[in-house]
This record gives structure tokens, sequence and C-alpha cells, in this order.
């Protein structure tokens, strides 16, 4: 990969900072979750990385090396970044897919919070106490929580009347939403449903985003963090 621009001004200045040639190194566990959002951006870049599972997996043996002493966090040349909104925008960028506009950077912003929001579904069903918990904890997620967001990610949609949440193609926005609903799909979510009960124009922009850079074939070898299958050991 080649060094990439990225540029930065104000009123009366303007600085431009050149992007590390080397492999960026993510360090996080080999299973879907919150690192799947900035390898998305990467693989729909066509962004060659490296996850690093072994210093993940020893965490938090190099918890000091970690800005906020958190995984996942990123290594990029001479760069070390935490935090992960600010991992899945810089990964954007370096892919290509974060607009430069400041309006369309804002859009773009508000639906990766949104995905965020989604996100944070996974976790009381991940945390309940016992099996009949975990199992009424996951039918709210399949029957009320994504339902509810994924009509608000569609209304949008279609108010803008663009095929894309990123406008006339995908951006970072449509690459956030490939991640999380591939997240809750791995955990046997039966996200199509939802999308053909109440996204339909999401579920089109959804199919079109997948054929970005690696997409099609995102982390196949990832372990599973989260699960709603009674029968799987991270249910």
């Amino acid at each position: 990969m080649g060094g990439i621009l990225c540029s930065g001004s104000s009123p009366t200045t303007e600085t431009t900072t050149m992007v590390s040639s080397e492999k960026p190194v993510l360090v996080y566990w080999g299973v879907h979750g919150r690192s799947d959002f900035c390898q998305a951006m990467m693989a729909a870049g066509n962004i060659d990385y490296d996850l690093d599972t072994e210093t993940g997996n020893a965490w938090p043996a190099a918890k000091e090396e970690s800005p906020f002493g958190q995984i996942p966090y990123l290594k990029h040349g001479a760069l070390t970044l935490g935090q992960g909104g600010a991992l899945n925008r810089y990964c954007a960028r370096i892919a290509g897919l974060y607009p430069s506009d400041a309006v369309e950077a804002s859009i773009c912003d508000m639906y990766m919070e949104e995905m965020m929001d989604i996100f944070s579904g996974l976790f009381p069903p991940n945390g309940a106490a016992d099996k009949e918990a975990k199992i009424t904890a996951w039918k709210f997620v399949q029957d009320s929580h994504l339902p509810k967001h994924y009509a608000l990610l569609e209304k949008n949609l279609v108010k803008s009347g663009k095929p894309f949440l990123g406008g006339d193609k995908p951006n970072a926005a449509d690459v956030a939403f490939f991640a999380v609903n591939n997240v809750y799909s791995k955990a046997s979510i039966d996200t199509d449903k939802v999308l053909s009960d109440v996204a339909p124009t999401l579920q089109k922009a959804l199919s079109e985003t997948t054929k970005l850079g690696q997409l099609s074939n995102f982390a196949p070898d990832r372990g599973l963090y989260f699960s709603s299958d009674p029968e799987n050991a991270s249910f």
C-alpha cells in the first residue's frame, strides 16, 4: 500500500500528513465483534492488514502499549491509535470511504454512531444470568431491537432518495451497516428476515455494498464472541 495524503485546514492554515505505507496492524482477538467495523473498512477498500491475535490473546500483557489500556487498537507505522470510533474513521479514510465534504462527513458520522447503537444490543443477552434469560434477551433482539433500528435506517434512506446511506455510492456508513449486520448474522440472528420485513431498500443497498473490495468473503476464519444459539459455546 502506498503512502496516503491526509489534509486538515483552518481558516488560515493547511497541513498535509503522509499516512504510513506500512501494513496496518490491528490488535484484537480472532472473533467477530467490535473490531469488525474497522476491519470491514479495510476489506472494502482492499487495504492489506494484519490481525495481531497473539497480542490480543495475551491481553492484558500489552496494556501499556494501548493508548487507553483497551483493545482493539491499531498500529500503523509510527502511529498507535485507540478508541473504536477513531479506528473506524481512520480505516475508512485510508480505504477511501470517508467523505471529505463536511456535511457528507457529518451525515456519515451520524449513521456510524447509529450502527454502534445497534451493536450495543448484543451485550444484554450476552451478559444475561442464565439460559432462559439469554433466550428471552435474544428474542428481544430479533423481534424488537433490530426491527426498530433497521426501520429507522430505512426511513432515512428512503427519505434521502439515494440508493445508499452514503448517497449515490456506498461509503463508510454503508460498510458500517454491513459490519454490524454481519455480527448479528454470525450470532444466528435472522437479519435477512428483519431486512425483508422492515427495510427492503436498505437490504438492496447492503447487497450492493457487499460487492465492495473483499467484503463478500469477509473474515471467514473468525470465531464467535456472540451467539444466540443455545448449542453454541459462545451462547
